[in-house]
């Protein structure tokens, strides 16, 4: 007897909103996880007279981003706001665009490559904490949240520019950086085009803001264009790529679109990541002392090289479960091309899909007290036993992650070189919560003080 199939169920919403207001409101992910929940792996609901599906189960999300990943494209209305600032990218393209961009791109984010990048990692992260010892003799309260944004940026700066931006550049890029941020964020959580067509100021400025990084990108481009300098830094790398099938180099604005994509991808991201970091070991003593064990075994007072990074296993356990609980991009959508069979589920074709990697990572199925902080999660031996996409922080199949190993790499040498020299302490009036919106950050942020070692 052929297996049945089983149509979505979920929640009704209400008239022509359907289930906007909680998938626009804060508690998004508790009200997807209820959902999730009280209707099983598939739930079924509406946007507006949409039909939207969440995917709630990594053997039906490995199938949608492997097996089936023609039929769950980026053709949703998220991704075109997105488009606005990034172009036609690796991360945006769909087709036999990404695949000539990816297949052109990728040899050059290979862990081989990212390693000539480290010690552009290290002078920046080196920078930051000899201004955090003045901070420290004065004993005044740093905002680590601040502190990662700041430090993140100079690093994909330098790594994507080496040093043709200009302080006056770097200053226009940090003040632009937030204010980008947050309109993308408000368009992607509430993807509706009428809304950003009003005269407000905001929506006024928003293409003042890609404007302006756009002149500082394609001027950079320009100069190396008919400089004999040739830094060794990922605007090479993507200026030395090439097209597999016409041996073409990227156009200018092949150029711009993934340096762009690096802006953003490379920078608020990874400084989440390490703001909820610094969060937990601050929580967590025992675990900041085998932090604090290792690094001075691997590295002493030394500063790291390239080499270092897989000598420092435990800064990558330790990061890679800061990922699990705080996953950079909490939701993911997809576009369902044609009517599919997921699992045993039947999907109509012109919906959406909404998979998660926060739910994923604490699915009870696949996570023992899925809430604890426990970076063993990662040895060797559990990780090989782990689902490969109940842990999927750089999303996953053909489209994982181009960034991963520059981002792990980074992180890791933060963490280290930071642990040399300092402990980071949470002020006795922190409030450490998530506000989920595009990426995962802490809501009011992670204020520390800073304790020498």
């Amino acid at each position: 007897m052929p297996p049945m199939h089983i149509e979505p169920q979920g929640p009704k919403g209400y008239p022509f909103i359907g289930s906007l207001s909680k998938l626009a409101s804060p508690n998004r992910l508790t009200w997807l996880q209820s959902i999730s929940s009280t209707h099983g792996d598939v739930v079924k609901f509406n946007l507006l007279k949409r039909n939207v599906y969440l995917v709630n189960h990594p053997d039906l999300v490995k199938d949608m981003l492997t097996r089936s990943s023609k039929n769950y494209t980026k053709k949703t209305i998220g991704f075109k706001m997105v488009k606005v600032v990034l172009g036609e990218s690796t991360f945006t393209a769909m087709g036999d665009e990404w695949r000539r961009k990816r297949l052109s791109v990728q040899p050059y984010f290979q862990r081989a490559k990212i390693a000539n990048l480290a010690t552009i990692m290290t002078d920046c992260i080196e920078e930051m904490l000899t201004e955090w010892e003045t901070l420290c003799d004065k004993g005044d309260t740093l905002q680590a949240t601040d502190a990662m944004m700041q430090v993140t940026l100079k690093v994909v700066v330098k790594a994507l520019f080496s040093t043709a931006l200009s302080d006056e550049d770097i200053q226009t890029v940090a003040d632009i950086f937030n204010p980008l941020l947050e309109a993308t964020n408000r368009r992607v959580v509430l993807p509706f085009p009428f809304l950003y067509k009003l005269p407000t100021a905001k929506n006024t400025q928003y293409p003042h803001y890609i404007a302006q990084l756009d002149d500082i990108i394609y001027r950079i481009i320009r100069q190396r264009k008919v400089s004999t300098d040739k830094p060794m830094d990922l605007l090479q790398m993507l200026m030395d790529a090439t097209d597999e099938d016409t041996g073409l180099p990227l156009s200018d604005e092949d150029l711009r679109n993934e340096a762009m994509t690096m802006f953003i991808a490379g920078h608020e991201t990874t400084a989440n990541a390490m703001s909820w970091l610094w969060a937990t070991l601050s929580q967590n003593p025992d675990i900041r002392e085998k932090v604090e064990q290792e690094v001075e075994e691997v590295l002493g007072q030394r500063t790291p090289v390239a080499a270092d990074f897989t000598k420092l296993p435990y800064c990558q356990k330790v990061f890679k479960e800061t990922m699990r609980l705080y996953p950079p991009v909490p939701i993911l959508p997809r576009h369902v091309e044609n009517d599919d069979v997921l699992g045993n589920y039947t999907l109509k074709g012109g919906s959406d899909v909404l998979f998660s990697a926060y739910l994923l990572h604490r699915h009870p199925d696949f996570w023992d007290q899925p809430e604890t902080f426990n970076p063993h999660r990662f040895d060797a031996d559990a990780e090989k036993k782990q689902h490969s996409y109940a842990y999927i922080p750089f999303g996953g199949g053909p489209r994982l992650c181009l960034g991963n190993n520059f981002a792990m790499m980074e992180a890791v040498f933060i963490l280290a070189m930071t642990t040399q020299r300092f402990r980071l302490n949470l002020t006795p009036n922190a409030n450490i919560k998530p506000l989920i919106s595009l990426t995962t950050r802490p809501k009011y942020g992670v204020p520390v003080t800073l304790e020498k070692r």
